[in-house]
């Protein structure tokens, strides 16, 4: 359905859920996800509790749609980077460097994903992990074909390799978040994959790229 043919109550509600979100994700970035409530959130979004009612049901719910939401931006951060570009060493690089604008954008998502919430909570669990599972395959998917190509070198395992690549953005993530956001994420994402790529080189191109 077009966004023309929606009636405006409908486009009303859409923004604000999207404003609650959002709102979501600040106040765990400041206080983390113990200290959400509802009306801690609607003082944020400014509006009354029982207006967010309207929206979600339960704060369950709101958490619930907020790891849909980051669900979402890591899927869409995939499919951007594999539009139009074919190196599998280039798609690596440029979806990493996004996960780390995603995450500098919105600090409330590494604070979200480490917390014990949702952890326990198994609607959220099974979400976030459906969507790793599916990433990850499509990313030891391109390591392949770049074994294929010679871009990458042949004798690494192409998903244990991902899984490294992953545990890397949740290492820089996890080591921001401890240090409140101190330090200057993409410059140690920069050292990261410089070195991870290094690792996934071809020997002939480490050796060219050491000399």
């Amino acid at each position: 359905m077009s966004m023309a043919s929606r009636t405006p109550g409908k486009i009303k509600g859409e923004v604000r859920r999207e404003q609650i979100i959002q709102a979501t994700l600040r106040i765990i970035a400041q206080k983390g996800v113990g200290s959400l409530t509802t009306s801690a959130l609607a003082r944020e979004v400014g509006i009354s509790e029982a207006n967010l009612y309207r929206h979600f049901r339960s704060k369950d719910e709101i958490c619930l749609a907020t790891v849909g939401q980051v669900q979402e931006m890591i899927t869409q951060n995939l499919a951007n980077v594999m539009a139009g570009n074919t190196d599998p060493v280039i798609i690596l690089r440029r979806f990493f460097q996004r996960q780390v604008v995603m995450m500098e954008e919105n600090s409330g998502i590494p604070r979200l994903m480490f917390s014990e919430e949702l952890h326990v909570h198994q609607p959220m669990r099974e979400k976030i992990l459906k969507t790793m599972y599916a990433v990850s395959g499509k990313l030891a998917a391109l390591v392949k074909e770049g074994q294929k190509a010679g871009s990458i070198r042949k004798d690494i395992e192409p998903l244990t390799t991902i899984l490294m690549f992953v545990a890397m953005i949740q290492g820089l993530a996890f080591r921001w978040s401890l240090g409140g956001f101190s330090s200057s994420l993409a410059k140690e994402a920069a050292k990261a994959w410089r070195n991870f790529e290094r690792l996934i080189a071809p020997e002939s191109a480490s050796r060219r790229r050491v000399a």
